[in-house]
């Protein structure tokens, strides 16, 4: 019989590291405790000293055993729980969703500094220097080319959930918090994100840390309206098929494009399209661009109301 996990995470508000694989943990419905650290004191480091050898958060517990660096969390609890899919399976896809996981855990210092995790923060642009810019764009680059080489399977980077998506989820969120432009493919991932029901479970208990400051947003508010009825396993499964001869092309699936940048005049960005409002004055979303000569179709539906997933087991 394992011994029981326990997860040192630092602020729910503050800490995008700890989210990681606290979101891995979660998905796969893993029990483990948490010891939760504020952070910004005084004590602080000494506190998680008590805990992490590395002196930071997140860090794992399990008997004398300690697995510090969110990325080594993922990967041992994966290895030791035989959890299903935390890499593909394919070995080229495996390769890209390491060498993406490594790249976002050494890297993005920039887009780090200029756009803080705030999970309390309201969505809202800042503009940002050129090395922050570059970062978000590499990061659109490596989340274009996952989805369209390797997503036909589902709606995460490479369908299934997996560590690349609990490595990227922070940067997700903060996309969200600073109404980064985005396209329709890399603005529906942010989008399904965001509605994770562990993360959704993660922002309410960021606000709750925080009393005496403003609940920001409902978990209403995040999502703009209401969802439509959540698909059966058995829609979802033809959705996803292994031959695109089979179905019809989703919004998903045509992340094969190589469609432009997203400040387009006109074009609306992810806290735009997340922000409440009445249905009868909501614009109708702007046609896709004419790529290689081939004209476009419009999306089959309103972008506002992307449809929701079951998530695999």
């Amino acid at each position: 019989m394992q011994q029981k996990l326990t997860l040192v995470l630092g602020s729910k508000a503050r800490s995008s590291w700890s989210l990681r694989p606290w979101l891995f943990l979660r998905h796969h419905e893993v029990p483990f405790d948490e010891i939760l650290l504020p952070l910004g004191q005084p004590d602080s480091r000494a506190r998680i000293l008590e805990h992490s050898p590395s002196g930071k958060v997140p860090c794992l517990l399990q008997g004398r055993l300690k697995v510090w660096e969110s990325l080594a969390i993922c990967e041992y609890a994966a290895e030791t729980l035989a959890l299903p899919l935390a890499w593909p399976l394919d070995p080229a896809a495996r390769a890209l969703a390491r060498a993406m996981s490594a790249e976002m855990h050494a890297g993005f210092a920039d887009l780090r500094r200029e756009l803080p995790f705030d999970a309390l923060r309201k969505p809202a642009a800042r503009e940002v220097g050129e090395q922050a810019a570059s970062d978000i764009a590499r990061v659109r680059a490596l989340w274009r080319e996952a989805r369209s080489l390797h997503g036909r399977g589902g709606p995460w980077l490479f369908g299934r959930f997996g560590i690349a998506d609990a490595m990227f989820a922070p940067v997700a969120l903060r996309f969200h918090a600073y109404a980064v432009a985005l396209d329709g493919p890399e603005r529906e991932y942010v989008y399904n994100v965001l509605m994770h029901p562990a993360v959704q479970e993660w922002l309410d208990a960021a606000a709750a840390e925080s009393p005496q400051e403003p609940v920001v947003e409902t978990p209403a508010e995040r999502t703009a309206e209401f969802l439509p009825e959540p698909e059966t396993p058995a829609a979802v499964a033809t959705r996803y098929v292994d031959d695109p001869a089979e179905t019809q092309e989703t919004p998903l699936e045509n992340t094969h494009r190589d469609l432009p940048p997203a400040a387009r005049p006109g074009e609306e960005s992810l806290a735009d399209l997340l922000a409440p409002r009445d249905p009868a004055t909501r614009p109708a979303p702007a046609p896709l661009p004419v790529i290689e000569s081939q004209a476009a179709e419009p999306l089959p539906v309103d972008p506002v109301k992307l449809r929701s997933f079951i998530l695999p087991p």
